[in-house]
C-alpha cells in the first residue's frame, strides 16, 4: 500500500518490481527519513528542520516562546548529531523527535501555511520543553558556555 503525500515510481525490470521513492521530509516529516539517513549525516535531522525554517519561518511577533524554543531545539539536534552533546536522555530526544516530526508534516493538525498554522506546533514542542524542563535548561546552559 502506497503513503499518502509521496511520490511513487513503479518500474517493471522484467523479473522483478524496482520501486522508487521520492522522499520529502520537509513535507513528510522523519518518516522520510530513514536510519541509514542518520548515520550517514547525523545532522539531517536539524537541517531538514533549518530548511522548513527557512522556507517557512515563524512569526516573531505571533509566537515569541515558539522562535527560541525551535531555536534551542536546532542548536541540540546539531550538537547531539555531532556527538559535541551527550547528556541529553534518549527519553527526551525521542519526545524532541516526535516534536520536530509533528512540525515538518505538512498534514497536521492545522496547516502550517495558515495564518495560526504554528499554533498547535508551538503547542507540542512546548510540552516537549516542559516535560523535560532540566534537561533542556542543563543544555542551554552546557551551550551558552562552550
Amino acid at each position: 500500500m502506497f503513503e499518502s503525500g509521496r511520490d511513487m515510481l513503479a518500474l517493471n525490470t522484467g523479473t522483478r518490481m524496482t520501486t522508487h521513492i521520492k522522499r520529502a521530509p520537509v513535507r513528510n516529516g522523519l518518516r522520510d527519513i530513514t536510519v541509514g539517513d542518520l548515520w550517514t549525516d547525523p545532522l539531517i535531522v536539524a537541517e531538514t528542520l533549518q530548511t522548513k525554517l527557512n522556507g517557512l519561518p515563524i512569526d516573531q511577533k505571533k509566537f515569541p516562546q515558539f522562535v527560541e524554543q525551535m531555536r534551542m531545539a536546532v542548536e541540540l539536534l546539531r550538537c547531539t548529531g555531532s556527538k559535541r552533546y551527550s547528556r541529553f536522555s534518549l527519553l527526551a530526544l525521542v519526545d524532541l523527535l516526535q516534536a520536530v516530526h509533528y512540525f515538518l508534516a505538512l498534514e497536521d493538525h492545522t496547516p502550517d501555511g495558515r495564518d495560526d498554522g504554528y499554533k498547535d506546533d508551538a503547542e507540542v514542542l512546548r510540552q516537549v520543553f516542559a516535560r523535560h524542563e532540566a534537561e533542556i535548561k542543563e543544555f542551554e546552559e552546557w551551550f551558552k558556555s562552550s
